[in-house]
């Protein structure tokens, strides 16, 4: 399995987040008793959204370090 694209792994990683936010505000605020299935898995998705954000960074800093021949 190869390695994503860094535009891939970018729009992945917003889709990851903006579901995440979503996912949080229906669970906390839209109902009148807090859904906490609902909530749990906002929370998951913005983990994995801030997961993939720290990846693809590190991903762009290794280039920098590298001795030039």
């Amino acid at each position: 399995m190869s390695n994503p694209s860094p535009q891939k792994l970018r729009a992945i990683s917003i889709m990851f987040l903006v579901a995440g936010a979503w996912g949080l505000a229906m669970g906390m605020f839209y109902f009148k008793n807090p859904s906490f299935p609902l909530a749990a898995l906002g929370v998951i998705n913005l983990v994995l959204g801030i997961f993939l954000g720290f990846r693809q960074m590190q991903k762009r800093d290794s280039g920098m370090y590298r001795k030039k021949k």
